[in-house]
């Protein structure tokens, strides 16, 4: 097949799809009034022009800017880097479908969320001015693998909602969070990457010491206490800028 017929046939195959979805899907009418809602907290934005909500709406059938479906359900929504202004609003716990959603690099503003999407696998709402990092909802988001809110305005102790999980990576650097690790971080037992560097936490990092490790920053905090020469284990280490005292046989 010469180049020409396979960018003819790739057109045809492309006409074909978005045909069958227009045709075929229905968005969930929840699931559309969680981005009216959404919509509505980032001030109705010229970047999401596409999305109208005239007659009910349907961003899987209309195929709408950062929104991708499977069937009727909205799978993910990826708004990294539109300069949006504005929340997140309060209901995005409707995205019941949801697995990946992005709205890094914008200007968002306000608290998290009380309820994300239940069912999210990866969520990245890094690079805003974020500041409210008491994740309620966290306990019930037993799918969750990525959860990245560096490079926010969030502040306070974290609370203690971690168990359960089966997270693998993240990342809280670069916020103002302050007090002592919640104890419920020594049961992530799938936790490979974790990101406290750049913040105010005080304490001992003892709930780290038996967890899967391979990248581990909490430079520039005031961590105290022992440094368990375990840790040495771990092949990306940072450390310094704290204040513990490392046991006789760690060698950095």
């Amino acid at each position: 097949m010469t180049t020409k017929q396979q960018s003819r046939y790739l057109a045809a195959v492309i006409s074909t799809v978005m045909l069958f979805t227009l045709a075929k899907t229905y968005t969930n009418p929840l699931e559309v009034s969680a981005l009216e809602d959404l919509h509505k907290s980032l001030n109705n934005p010229q970047q999401l022009r596409g999305w109208r909500f005239e007659g009910g709406g349907d961003p899987c059938g209309e195929l709408w800017i950062g929104v991708y479906c499977s069937g009727s359900s909205i799978v993910a929504l990826q708004l990294r880097g539109l300069s949006l202004l504005g929340s997140l609003g309060n209901n995005l716990h409707r995205l019941h479908s949801l697995k990946n959603m992005d709205v890094s690099f914008n200007n968002l503003q306000g608290d998290i969320p009380f309820g994300l999407p239940p069912n999210a696998t990866h969520l990245n709402m890094a690079y805003n001015n974020l500041t409210q990092s008491l994740l309620f909802s966290l306990p019930l988001m037993t799918s969750l693998l990525s959860l990245n809110l560096s490079h926010n305005s969030l502040s306070g102790p974290l609370a203690n909602v971690f168990s359960g999980l089966q997270i693998k990576e993240m990342d809280l650097s670069f916020n103002n969070l302050t007090g002592d690790l919640p104890s419920s971080f020594g049961t992530l037992m799938n936790l490979n990457s974790l990101y406290l560097q750049n913040n105010r936490f005080t304490g001992s990092i003892i709930y780290l010491a038996d967890l899967p490790l391979t990248d581990l920053n909490i430079e520039d905090n005031q961590f105290s206490g022992i440094f368990p020469s375990s840790f040495q284990s771990i092949p990306h280490l940072w450390i310094w800028g704290n204040k513990f005292h490392v046991e006789p046989n760690y060698k950095p």
